[in-house]
Order: structure tokens, then sequence, then C-alpha cells
């Protein structure tokens, strides 16, 4: 059982597809003035195990605070994020949320602070403690605070495409101000990465990343994204194609794991429906994460509030709707159920499990809080016994961002 902090599919899609963008931006802010924002973030997660194991509630405030300074002479600069989370509620027993530390308190942390290079035009560059996102190393930020990667980043930026490479050597979890090492088996390793989208004249997008740890794992992902249209509705069709192997003893086995995800998104001004298959071949589960406290997450529709839908032989179907209320401008909701089946398990070779999740989310549109962003989360999860327990989980979010210089 993997229950990890995510964000929705849709946003992780938006990531992948504005990448280039997402980089850029990030060393362009400020160009010509510092900037100082103050984010307010209030989460609570009740989640509610059926099966006897304890349940875990809690709630915490966080305060963040992030300056970016000007690109001195068109080249150099810094960024600094700054995170206090201050406990409201904790009736943890003895399974963490990640909203507040494991023992259950509030805590400090430095979600960024990087050096910003652009020797050229086109060329980004950033080294330090920063949140990445890229599919195969990234710091989602669905929980109260966001994980974060010490090491380099650099993306350069063409005519419809964009090639980046990173490296990094150590990450922290979101709740904790510790960055530690890589590590598996006692042995400490770093993590290299190559990664470029493009797209094509006719909207079709492409996305390719390698990665590798030496003597531990690799790991390759291919995207492909077509938007077109059927009648009068816009269609969007993805495929999504992760392989993961093991690339010396420190793993442990010999790993080999593939993950391939088919989508289809059909939607039409305030209704979206969308349908996603996913199957995991190979030996293995498939594993995305790098060992030590790096929390990657998938960037995959099959990727839900609380489960991955990533078991050894597990295949998964989704089906979704989205809609945003005309009459009341900001109020956007969503329901999915997701169902699978097949899962090869110490017990079988025929587990099964499914998901099913409503969110409801609004955003202040006018006003003095204009932007204040208001989100409930509602998942349950269950299945066989062996497989995956029955769980209830519900998170209530408010979120509020404020220039302050």
């Amino acid at each position: 059982m993997m229950l990890k902090k995510r964000s929705a599919a849709m946003m992780a899609l938006s990531v992948l597809t504005a990448l280039p963008a997402y980089a850029t931006d990030n060393a362009a802010d400020g160009a010509d003035k510092f900037t100082l924002d103050l984010g307010l973030r209030t989460f609570y997660m009740n989640r509610d195990f059926d099966q006897g194991i304890p349940d875990t509630i809690a709630a915490g405030q966080a305060f963040k605070l992030d300056l970016k300074s000007p690109l001195w002479n068109n080249m150099i600069g810094f960024d600094i994020t700054a995170v206090s989370v201050v406990e409201l509620i904790d009736e943890k027993t003895l399974n963490s949320s990640d909203v507040l530390t494991p023992e259950g308190n509030g805590y400090n942390s430095l979600e960024q602070a990087y050096i910003k290079f652009r020797p050229l035009e086109n060329l980004d560059l950033r080294a330090g403690r920063m949140v990445l996102m890229t599919p195969l190393l990234n710091d989602l930020t669905s929980r109260i605070s966001a994980p974060s990667t010490q090491g380099v980043y650099a993306t350069a930026t063409f005519d419809n495409g964009s090639l980046y490479a990173l490296y990094s050597d150590k990450a922290s979890m979101n709740n904790d101000e510790d960055y530690t090492a890589y590590s598996a088996n006692g042995e400490e390793y770093e993590i290299a990465s190559l990664g470029g989208t493009y797209q094509w004249d006719n909207g079709f997008n492409t996305h390719l990343q390698y990665a590798l740890a030496d003597d531990y794992q690799k790991q390759s992902y291919i995207n492909l994204n077509y938007p077109s249209t059927l009648g009068d509705h816009d269609l969007m069709l993805d495929l999504v194609h992760m392989r993961g192997e093991d690339d010396g003893a420190l793993y442990g086995s010999d790993y080999d794991s593939h993950l391939t995800g088919l989508t289809a998104r059909l939607s039409k001004d305030n209704l979206a429906y969308t349908l996603a298959y996913q199957k995991i071949g190979g030996n293995d589960g498939y594993d995305q994460q790098w060992g030590g406290d790096d929390n990657t997450q998938f960037f995959t529709w099959g990727a839900v509030q609380l489960l991955d839908f990533n078991a050894r032989d597990e295949q998964s179907l989704q089906a979704r709707i989205d809609y945003d209320q005309p009459s009341l401008p900001g109020l956007h909701l969503m329901a999915r159920h997701t169902e699978s089946w097949d899962i090869d398990y110490s017990g079988g070779d025929d587990g099964q499990r499914r998901e099913t999740n409503i969110d409801v989310m609004y955003t202040l549109q006018s006003g003095a809080a204009k932007g204040l962003n208001i989100r409930l989360r509602v998942a349950r999860a269950d299945g066989d016994a062996a497989v995956v327990p029955r769980i209830n989980d519900v998170r209530f979010i408010i979120d509020y961002k404020t220039n302050l210089f």
C-alpha cells in the first residue's frame, strides 16, 4: 500500500506542457526589482481506516515568504522561499499525516534558496535548493508545504521546444528542514537527468526524460499528447510510458517494471469527460522514487488522491468528470472513480482495488480577498484486504497569496 501526497492529474499535465515556461519564469521573476509574496495555507486532514488501523487527524497553518531578486545585469540573482508551519490540531496516532512532523509538531522549512544565472537569453541555470517539477524528479505541493531538491538545474528554450538537465545530491521531505543524501542499503549516490519537450506545428506535443542514479536505478519517461476537435468538442489524447530498471546491486534485487497509460479527454464549454487506462508490466510494481528523503510522485492520470495503481501487473480504468459552474464563476467540481484488477501479490494474482474521489474548489473572483482558494477533497479507497485497507480521507485546504512589495 502506498499512500502519498499528490496533486490532481490535471495539475501534473499542465506542468508538463508548460515546463519550459515554468523554468524560465522562475529565473525571470523580479527582473527589474525585488518582489516579496506572502502565502497562507490552512490544511486539515482526517484519514479514517476501517480495519482497526489507528486514524490520523491533523491540521496546520503555513506562512510562506517568497523573495525573488532582480537579475542584475540581466544575468544573476537569487530566490528564497521560507515556510513556517504552526500546529493547529494533532490527533495523530501511529500514522504520519505529512501535515505536521512525524512527531505531530509544527516546523520551519527552507523550501528554496538558489542562485539563478542567465548567461544567454534562452539559457537559465539554478543552483541550490529548489522545488522541481519534472516527470522523473519532482516536488509536488499538495500538502501544507513542498518537499525540495538540492542540486543544479538548467533549461534552454528554442522555437517550439526546450531542453533541460539536472543534477541532485540531496532532497528533503515537505515536513522536515533537513536535507539528506539519496541512499539505499547504506550507500549514497546522486541523480542526473536529461529531458526535453517539443510542440509540432500541428499541435502534437512530445516530452522525453531520462534519469540515472548510478549503481541504483534508471528511469525513462515518454509522453505524447495531441489536442484536436471532435465535432464541436475539444478532444485531448494522451499517451505516457515509463520504464524503471535497477542499475546495480544497491537496489537489492533485479528490478524491472514499466507503466503505460492511455487517456482521452472530451470537453466543451464548462464540462469535461475523461477516460484513462493504465497498465503495469515487467517483473515488479513500478517504483518512481529515488531513495532517502526523495518524495517524487507520478505525473500520470492513474495517480489519484490516495493510490497510484502501480502494483505488479495491475490494470486500472478511470472515469472522470469536471464541471465549472457558470452561474458561480470560480467554482470547479470534479468526480472520478478508478477501478483496478489483475494485481499480482503474495497471496494471489487477481487482486483488486478501487478509489472514488470528489473535489470541490472555489476561488474568489473579486473583493479584498480576490484569489482566495477554498478546496474540499474527499476520497475512499478499498479492495482486497491483502492489497489495500479501506480508507476514508477528507482534506480541507484554504490558500491565499498576496504581494507585499
